[in-house]
């Protein structure tokens, strides 16, 4: 089976990965075209972001590389969106019905920050393996 050729934003990326990425962008299930881009997105950018922090400083998880993270979750995966029904929810606390507002956002927060630290894990753990393969 062919591929088209690589788009920019997976180009020079390791093998298994870019069927990652690929994975990601063909999802059809119910639901997850809409996301599957962004996650996609998400992915290549992180997997771009380990390719350059792995061969200089390793796996040592320092903040600037977590804000990084953050950051491509706020861009690719709603992050942002998310924070910011959290606080107003939060500013509204008061009923049954508000904390359950709450509660719905604070998922929303949670699940796409878990999401960008695993797409992490997935970019750096495959990076490693490909950096592990390539002689020096």
């Amino acid at each position: 089976m062919s591929h088209p050729l690589p788009s920019k934003r997976i180009a020079g990326l390791p093998p298994l990965l870019t069927h990652v990425i690929r994975a990601l962008e063909r999802d059809s299930r119910r639901g997850a075209r809409r996301t599957s881009s962004s996650r996609a997105s998400a992915l290549s950018e992180l997997a771009r972001l380990f390719m350059i922090v792995l061969p200089v400083r390793g796996l040592d998880p320092v903040d600037d590389l977590r804000d990084e993270i953050e950051r491509i979750a706020t861009r690719h995966l709603h992050r942002g969106e998310a924070e910011a029904q959290f606080r107003r929810a939060v500013d509204r606390i008061g009923s049954v019905k508000q904390r359950d507002a709450i509660e719905t956002a604070h998922v929303q927060l949670v699940e796409s920050t878990e999401l960008a630290h695993y797409y992490a894990g997935i970019a750096a753990g495959i990076t490693l393996a490909e950096l592990g393969r390539t002689p020096r």
